[in-house]
């Protein structure tokens, strides 16, 4: 939802979404898998309007300062390439090895130029949340 306002666009402005976390040393990946997939899928869904889509994820491992990726998607097709991108996170203090950073992003549009072909946002679908 913070996203969506962060934006200053309404839920179903919303194009794209992907989610990811980053686990300190003396966690487990299964800790940030249990973060990202049964707690906050449908909140995000919510938050976009719909989201017809698997949300694509990320989870790493690392100390303080560890950059991570949290991939995009389509919101409502995942066959739309033009919104196949990502966004590079670094909190410089976190996490503490006992500790989580969870990070979503939420875009308005595509990568700029897109050029690799594949289902355009017109000819979306949004039933089975692949086209």
């Amino acid at each position: 939802k913070r996203c969506v306002e962060a934006l200053g666009i309404k839920p179903a402005e919303a194009q794209s979404y992907g989610k990811a976390a980053l686990v300190g040393e003396d966690g487990e990946l299964e800790h940030a898998a249990a973060l990202l997939h049964p707690k906050l899928g449908a909140p995000l869904r919510a938050a976009v309007e719909k989201g017809a889509a698997l949300v694509p994820s990320c989870k790493k491992r690392g100390g303080p300062g560890t950059p991570f990726d949290v991939p995009l998607g389509h919101k409502d097709a995942a066959f739309v390439r033009s919104h196949f991108d990502g966004v590079e996170v670094r909190v410089s203090d976190a996490p503490r090895a006992d500790e989580i950073v969870v990070a979503v992003a939420v875009t308005d549009s595509g990568r700029p130029l897109p050029r690799v072909g594949g289902l355009t946002v017109a000819e979306i679908k949004g039933v089975d949340g692949l086209r």
